[in-house]
């Protein structure tokens, strides 16, 4: 165990800046003298596949260890096929350990043609921490190892798990924790119904169902291409066998296998079947449906939306793009298509196609507001678009303080019959983009405070957020809204013309700004708390203490862990518009481990919290400080509490020093 502690100690004392690989890079040789003897192949510290493992994950994202590392295990799959005298496999420290450590690009050694799975080899390089910087998965790996063959294998019979359907494998995975992982190894049989994406380093990812026009059902996620397989088809009959893990994003949850070892049992054309349709409505006859459901809740019975597209959100992701629709093709956000498949050979969906779309009604309910859509929807393109659509109409022209009279005539809780266009500027913001919608406050004057609310309004083409001090024309229904008693005077989904750009008003007379930060190596404290790293607001809820275990000087903090997130955060501030970048030390206070997450929270005026941006955790705390770093970027003048979550997984006591933060 000392000598384990000690490994890791080594590594991540020795990490050194490292250039991300491709997909697919070039091989590299090690260049040789010609003639005379081979040259003897270096040893470096012995360590088993696990470890190397354990120790990589210790280095920095991209990072290559300075100390040279030898590897003993057994080849569990070659990828690919030899290239300048090398190749890559996969090991393990046992035959059927599937993928554990990666050899990438490896030299082949002297008489040996190829590589074979089973084979016992040691292999010697320096480990590297590769990240995809779409999925975030980690890849432990050495680049271009020397190899050395102590047993030739000839193939390893992968092993199954428990055998499921895709239908029980879905609600086997609906059970785990959000991003949880299966204990257990599973074989789950089916049809892939859909290929999602190319090739990369022999992996592809498709959906399956236990039909073959079962839909997405459940999600095999950068699978591995079976030996001889140059690529996945749908309808073929596979069998795939993983850990199963819940990914989520977005409220949406994806049930999957990643890296799933795959046996084809019954070969595909390509085809597949056409998509069952439902039953026909239109887009306003599928509010009215999805109206009638409980919060949260989705049809039995399967319905075909048709419509044109009026607005499309944020990009293409898993082969999926989000969108709204309506009966007419100015008729604005009536339906969502919530993550809708896109159909073979469509790389994007555009503004005014007329579509049809086949799934479930879901009704989507946050902060009090109804979303009616489909989730993963199976698209029909009935006509193309071309992007562009029709002007919005205006409304019935009034002030900021005009429309506030018209809202407090209505009844509680009553929308205006009339569409009005209210002018203003943008006072305050609120929280971040969602959907491709932001609330923000606005008034007849730059300075006016906030008079009447835009709440959820849509995001113009090409623009990513709202600012303060924009001048905004915004057009819809006036709505009075009541909650304990007090009024809020509002256009709901409002579309948004940007009359003038906005530069991000004023700091508050008093305000604490980036000139006032202090204390970020913790040696100054008071009262048993940290000076200055204690919010007025709900930001700060960590137990904090003092520690002589410091990076520098003679102080950290050390933030107490919970089984629930908790935060230690500096006290509120009013930054510029900007990038900010910020770096600290962490380390675990204990042998259990820790995770944090940075970031920061922006204030509202009456001092409570909005929406919460971290940057990524970083995972695996050890014994040894790690440097974090993050960047933050700031539309408009923001105050903001700055705060280092420590991650209830594993909700252990984590210490932190020397943080810093700077406008770039």
């Amino acid at each position: 165990m000392k000598k384990y502690w000690k490994l890791l100690l080594c590594a991540a004392l020795t990490v050194g800046a490292f250039t991300a690989c491709e997909d697919v890079p070039e091989p590299y040789n090690i260049p040789t003298e010609q003639g005379g003897d081979t040259p003897e192949i270096p040893t470096g510290i012995e360590v088993t596949c696990a470890e190397a493992v354990e120790l990589t994950a210790a280095l920095a994202d991209g990072a290559t260890s300075a100390d040279t590392y030898t590897i003993t295990g057994y080849i569990t799959e070659v990828v690919g096929e030899v290239s300048k005298n090398q190749q890559t496999f996969w090991m393990a420290d046992a035959q059927n350990g599937g993928r554990v450590f990666e050899a990438y690009w490896a030299n082949l050694p002297e008489g040996v043609s190829e590589f074979k799975a089973g084979s016992k080899v040691r292999i010697t390089g320096k480990l590297t921490k590769y990240v995809n910087n779409n999925t975030g998965k980690m890849t432990a790996e050495i680049k271009n190892a020397n190899v050395e063959i102590l047993e030739e294998g000839g193939g390893v019979t992968p092993v199954e798990g428990i055998p499921v359907t895709c239908a029980e494998a879905k609600e086997l995975t609906a059970a785990l924790a959000d991003g949880g992982t299966s204990a257990e190894t599973y074989t789950v049989t089916g049809y892939i119904t859909e290929v999602v994406g190319n090739v990369s380093r022999n992996q592809q990812t498709f959906w399956m169902a236990d039909t073959k026009n079962g839909g997405r059902v459940f999600e095999a996620y950068w699978a591995n291409l079976p030996e001889g397989v140059s690529e996945f088809k749908v309808g073929s009959k596979v069998k795939i066998t993983g850990q199963l893990m819940k990914y989520v994003k977005d409220d949406q949850m994806t049930p999957e296998i990643k890296n799933a070892t795959v046996e084809i049992l019954e070969e595909g054309d390509g085809g597949g079947e056409t998509p069952a349709e439902g039953i026909p409505v239109t887009c306003a006859q599928a509010v009215d449906l999805t109206k009638a459901l409980a919060d949260g809740g989705t049809s039995a019975e399967t319905y075909t939306v048709t419509g044109y597209i009026t607005e499309v959100v944020g990009n293409v992701s898993r082969d999926q793009q989000t969108f709204w629709m309506a009966d007419t093709k100015d008729g604005g956000r009536v339906f969502e298509a919530y993550w809708a498949n896109l159909p073979a050979g469509v790389s994007e969906f555009k503004k005014g196609m007329k579509v049809k779309i086949t799934g479930q009604l879901m009704k989507y309910v946050k902060n009090d507001e109804m979303t009616p859509e489909i989730k993963n929807a199976n698209v029909v393109i009935l006509e193309e678009g071309d992007g562009g659509g029709e002007t919005p109409a205006e409304g019935i022209a009034v002030t900021c303080a005009q429309a506030v009279d018209l809202t407090k005539a209505l009844a509680d809780g009553a929308t205006s019959t009339d569409t009005y266009t209210v002018t203003g500027y943008i006072t305050e913001v609120i929280g971040n983009v969602s959907r491709n919608q932001q609330s923000f406050w606005m008034a007849d004057t730059k300075d006016g405070g906030k008079v009447f609310e835009a709440y959820w309004a849509n995001l113009p083409a090409g623009v990513s957020e709202f600012a303060v001090g924009m001048k905004v024309k915004i057009t819809g229904q006036l709505m009075k809204y009541v909650k304990n008693d007090e009024v809020t005077p509002e256009i709901k989904n409002a579309d948004v013309v940007i009359l003038e750009g906005g530069e991000g008003g004023e700091t508050p007379s008093g305000a604490k700004t980036l000139a006032d930060f202090a204390n970020g190596d913790f040696e100054s404290w008071s009262g048993g708390q940290p000076t200055g790293w204690k919010s007025a607001s709900t930001a700060s809820s960590a137990t904090l203490e003092q520690s002589t275990d410091a990076h520098g000087g003679s102080y950290s903090v050390k933030v107490g862990g919970a089984s629930s997130n908790k935060r230690i955060a500096y006290e509120e501030m009013t930054l510029e518009a900007g990038t900010y970048a910020v770096s600290f030390y962490a380390k675990a206070a204990t042998d259990e481990g820790g995770s944090v997450n940075p970031g920061y929270v922006p204030i509202k005026d009456d001092g409570s919290v909005g929406s919460y941006v971290y940057g990524g955790y970083v995972n695996d705390l050890n014994s040894n400080w790690v440097k974090v770093d993050y960047e933050f970027t700031l539309s408009s003048k923001t105050t903001v509490c700055l705060v280092i979550m420590n991650s209830k997984n594993p909700g252990k006591d984590v210490l932190i020093d020397d943080y810093s933060i700077v406008k770039k």
